[in-house]
């Protein structure tokens, strides 16, 4: 039997190897029209996602502090996981590790940005990416010291900045986005992460939007908006 419209849902994974990012996952909890599932790889496995009831209408995946190079486990069966749903069409957005994984998984090449230091804070980037939200320009949260250096062959690149010129990347044809920065972060994740920010305020406007979009996309995607 076909899921019913009522069954949508998204699924967010934290693949957190510490601290799980609660916080975040709240918040977007309250904005989402459609029910948010949670799931923590790096801590618990894939067992949760391998479990997921039918319905799945959209795919976040969350920052880590594991490398999408690291010999992990969960690392492979989270890709085993995530590449069929992408390629079938599931709306799918990453967001710092999960940024990378995508570009990583389609053939793309992620390294160590700024001879490997670690930036912490906020940088203004510049977002043009048309089927997700208009255009728009202002501070987002960081915290990587990896990156994306060459993104997969015949993708679209939908953010720039000064210091990372893949800082947001789109499947040509797929609903499929990933973002360097933290567009999901919150009061708590700068406590969580150690993140100073001027004026987090700026930062999580512009990131929650970002965010927003991706799941009315997938609530309108699944026929429940």
């Amino acid at each position: 039997m076909p899921p019913r419209p009522t069954d949508a849902h998204i699924a967010v994974i934290d693949p957190a190897t510490r601290n799980p990012e609660l916080d975040c996952f709240n918040a977007m909890a309250r904005r989402a029209s459609l029910p948010l599932t949670y799931h923590l790889p790096g801590l618990h496995g894939v067992d949760s996602l391998l479990r997921e009831r039918p319905g799945l209408a959209g795919v976040v995946i969350l920052g880590s502090g594991a490398s999408v190079h690291d010999d992990l486990p969960w690392l492979s069966a989270l890709a085993d996981w995530l590449r069929p749903r992408c390629l079938a069409g599931a709306p799918v957005m990453g967001l710092c590790f999960g940024h990378q994984l995508l570009a990583h998984l389609f053939g793309g090449e992620v390294g160590l940005l700024w001879a490997g230091e670690k930036r912490r804070g906020a940088r203004v980037v510049q977002i043009d990416a048309p089927r997700l939200m208009p255009a728009a320009e202002g501070p987002l949260v960081i915290s990587h010291r990896e990156g994306v250096v060459r993104p997969p062959a015949g993708w679209h690149t939908v953010a720039t900045s000064e210091a990372v010129p893949y800082d947001g990347i789109a499947h040509p044809t797929l609903p499929i986005w990933g973002f360097q920065p933290h567009p999901e972060a919150t009061a708590g994740f700068l406590a969580n992460n150690d993140i100073a920010v001027a004026n987090p305020e700026a930062a999580f406007a512009l990131g929650h939007r970002i965010v927003a979009a991706f799941l009315d996309l997938a609530a309108e995607k699944s026929g429940c908006r």
